[in-house]
């Protein structure tokens, strides 16, 4: 009798758990148009989630710390005259965020530190080029004010978003349903509506390699799987199966590794990759489970994990930056799940252990959200690495940096100090002009005390000799 052999994995038993209804965000319109991104966006400080609204394209930034049911007078990010399809928050600065929308456009914006107190309709940036709606915008993991946009006109533009120009143009012979850059910005791989995956030397505007994706006629999407040499695939067979696909690009040739089915249902699948587990989630629209697989170098490539299971269908998510997790408790993936009543839940993944000592096993040095390159080094041909912290023994992001950084950017606490302005020839950021305007109250309080003590002095000399 065969034996059923059970692949051993730290993260075999991974759970989800989701947050109560006080500790979730609730009465937020979400939007229902029918396209395939992760409609919000999520860091330390803020959620942003796309609306539904009427008279143009509007979302929210949330912050993250007050949860609950969510004013309807909230103030709203409005400055687009179409409907808003993606956003995403800077990887390199908490404040700020990336929108774009079928007005043509890609914005970027600064949120205040106390989140937003009136709409916020000018943006710091409108980078204009594409010639039809922009679906989808993706920040360099590397690279300061690099960003990717995806649009209907067939195209990919990079821009550097510091001068507001277009970098490069990647040309493509149908809509771009996905756009993911690989672990160091070098790569670039796309996923088309004409049924093939490219991987891309952006600042060469130049194929790599391109291959047949899944031959389904439903979005398809394709992620770089950290630093491997690795890329994972989501789509649809041709009798309308869910599949996910392993690919392995190496020496200019992209090769299909494996191929599987997942199920029937009709919802398209968003894949995150996690590099410090080594495992992919794949939430979907309108599914009510998410699923998470562990990928390997050797055969099977990709081994199903488990599945989180609830009762209210997704509308779509974002999943939490690393650093921003709680290592204490075991947390190795947080996702914010938008529902379609008007939800956004957030689900804690944990791996469970006796001990409450820290687990470094489970916890590699993770992304720290610091720029190692500026945009003129990367655009001229440079490629660094990302920055990587350390965590301390008591589950604590150190400042043990592996990596190099570039610029002002600096690592402390666990923290990425902000990054300089994106506008070109504008003052330093607000958290060194709150410096600066700290030490100088600093200088005057310290002026007004010596002059009350030479006052104070003069009286008491005053009241001594009694001369009134």
């Amino acid at each position: 009798m065969p034996l059923n052999i059970v692949r051993a994995s730290k993260f075999r038993h991974v759970f989800g758990t989701a947050a109560k209804p006080d500790a979730s965000y609730n009465n937020v319109k979400i939007s229902k148009l029918p396209w395939e991104s992760q409609m919000s966006s999520v860091n330390g400080k803020f959620l942003a989630v796309v609306l539904e609204s009427q008279g143009g394209g509007a979302f929210m930034v949330m912050a993250l710390n007050k949860p609950g049911r969510v004013d309807l007078n909230h103030p709203k990010v409005c400055g687009h005259k179409g409907i808003v399809m993606d956003v995403a928050f800077s990887p390199f600065n908490d404040n700020v965020i990336a929108s774009c929308s079928e007005d043509c456009t890609v914005k970027v914006w600064e949120i205040p530190d106390g989140g937003l107190k009136e709409n916020l309709d000018k943006p710091m940036v409108t980078l204009t080029g594409h010639q039809r709606k922009v679906g989808c915008v993706v920040w360099h993991p590397c690279a300061e004010n690099i960003l990717a946009s995806a649009s209907f006109d067939n195209t990919v533009l990079v821009w550097n978003v510091s001068t507001g120009e277009s970098l490069l143009t990647l040309e493509h012979s149908d809509a771009i349903f996905s756009i993911s850059w690989n672990n160091d910005g070098s790569l670039l791989a796309t996923a088309c509506k004409d049924k093939t995956f490219r991987i891309w030397d952006p600042r060469n505007e130049s194929v790599c390699a391109e291959h047949k994706g899944h031959e389904g006629s439903k979005p398809t999407r394709i992620i770089f799987c950290g630093s491997k040499s690795v890329l994972f695939s989501t789509g649809f067979s041709r009798q309308s199966d869910r599949q996910y696909a392993v690919w392995e690009f190496k020496e200019g040739n992209l090769k299909q590794l494996k191929t599987e089915n997942i199920d029937t249902s009709s919802g398209v699948l968003l894949p995150v990759y996690d590099e410090g587990t080594g495992m992919v989630y794949i939430p979907g629209k309108g599914d009510t489970s998410i699923r998470y697989f562990e990928m390997s170098a050797e055969d099977p490539y990709c081994s199903f994990l488990s599945m989180f299971q609830s009762n209210d269908p997704s509308r779509s998510g974002c999943f939490m930056p690393k650093k921003e997790l709680d290592a204490t408790k075991c947390e190795v993936m947080r996702y914010y799940k938008l529902l379609t009543k008007g939800n956004v839940v957030p689900i804690s993944f944990t791996v469970p252990r006796k001990s409450d000592m820290f687990q470094k096993d489970i916890y590699p040095p993770c992304y720290a959200g610091v720029c190692a390159l500026s945009a003129e080094e990367w655009a001229g041909g440079m490629n660094k690495p990302p920055v990587l912290l350390e965590y301390n023994d008591d589950g604590s992001l150190g400042s043990c940096v592996k990596g190099e950084a570039t610029g002002s950017s600096k690592v402390g606490s666990g923290k990425a100090a902000s990054s300089p302005s994106l506008r070109a020839g504008a003052p330093a950021h607000k958290t060194d002009q709150k410096h600066e305007a700290l030490l100088a109250a600093n200088e005057e309080l310290k002026a007004e005390n010596e002059s009350l003590k030479k006052r104070v002095a003069e009286l008491e000399s005053r009241v001594s000799s009694r001369k009134f």
